[in-house]
């Protein structure tokens, strides 16, 4: 078994949870190997010979990141993706269970988002290079399957988080991104700014409930999936609670002149919970969780 993108926030969760349950588990990360590279993919995968692969490694980052880097967060994707695909097949993987991106649906997309409509429309514009090198993959994965028999899953992910994030305030995701704004604003008496209203609603899911999902992906799923929590909160309510959790009495300013990205998001979870899946971890349970790591490993946490 390979795990790429082993030292993210879903990578150590899910090599933790498949070592639990008994796997024997190889991971790699960008530290250990550009898999931009054709040739160091096929020298990692030619070196593990998995017969299963977990592919979870990429670029990624927020609404910022996105916006200021379209073309590059494509290209970086796009190469990762193709080449790891090839890799497993030219290796003789029997599976790819991928990660993908529920950013991957157009943006006008009906609610809930089912995974029959990814193909409906063009992705929202704020992460449109970093959707669109996922949707390529997933035309990738169709392709194989069709003409080499390569069996795959893959999850169309949420937004996720806990321990092992990045904390990016200027470019990383909203939660770990809020996360070490409240605790810097706790340690320094400033105050916290969050871009955008508050209002948008966003789905958001712990990473070892993920871990156990794309657990489920490996050993039986087959074809597109929604892996998201079910639960829909406002961006204003998790500043809300982050202030709670991190004792935080401090105003909270919403800078209207950023974007907020979409407004709504949540998802059908049908086909996956066909399968027996389904969070186990409260939203405010990770989220406490969560917090008390970024406390402890302030000064190794990645950013």
């Amino acid at each position: 078994m390979l795990v790429t993108g082993a030292s993210g926030v879903a990578g150590t969760a899910l090599v933790e949870v498949l070592r639990t349950a008994g796997y024997d588990v190889s991971g790699i990360s960008s530290a250990q190997g550009d898999l931009r590279d054709l040739s160091t993919a096929l020298a990692v995968f030619e070196q593990v010979q998995p017969e299963a692969v977990i592919h979870l490694a990429g670029r990624v980052h927020g609404i910022a990141g996105n916006t200021g880097a379209q073309g590059d967060m494509f290209l970086d994707n796009l190469q990762i993706n193709m080449n790891v695909v090839e890799a497993a097949r030219r290796t003789g993987a029997r599976k790819i269970v991928a990660m993908g991106t529920v950013a991957a649906y157009p943006g006008d997309v009906a609610l809930p988002m089912r995974e029959s409509d990814i193909w409906s429309g063009r992705p929202h514009g704020a992460e449109y290079g970093y959707a669109q090198a996922k949707r390529a993959m997933l035309a990738q994965l169709e392709a194989y399957q069709e003409q080499y028999g390569l069996d795959f899953a893959m999850a169309l992910s949420t937004n996720l988080f806990g321990p092992n994030d990045r904390f990016d305030e200027a470019r990383g995701h909203v939660l770990p991104s809020l996360i070490s704004k409240f605790h810097r604003a706790v340690t320094t008496g400033e105050s916290v700014v969050v871009w955008g209203t508050g209002a948008p609603t966003r789905d958001f899911l712990y990473s070892f409930d993920a871990a156990r999902g794309l657990q489920v992906l490996l050993e039986r799923g087959s074809g597109v999936y929604n892996l998201a929590s079910g639960m829909i909160v406002s961006i204003k309510n998790v500043a809300d609670q982050l202030a709670e959790v991190s004792g935080y009495s401090g105003e909270i300013l919403w800078d209207h002149g950023k974007p907020n990205g979409q407004m709504r998001r949540d998802y059908d979870m049908s086909r996956i919970s066909e399968l027996g899946w389904g969070p186990a971890v409260g939203f405010r349970e990770a989220l406490e969780s969560t917090y008390a790591w970024y406390a402890g490993h302030v000064q190794s946490a990645r950013r």
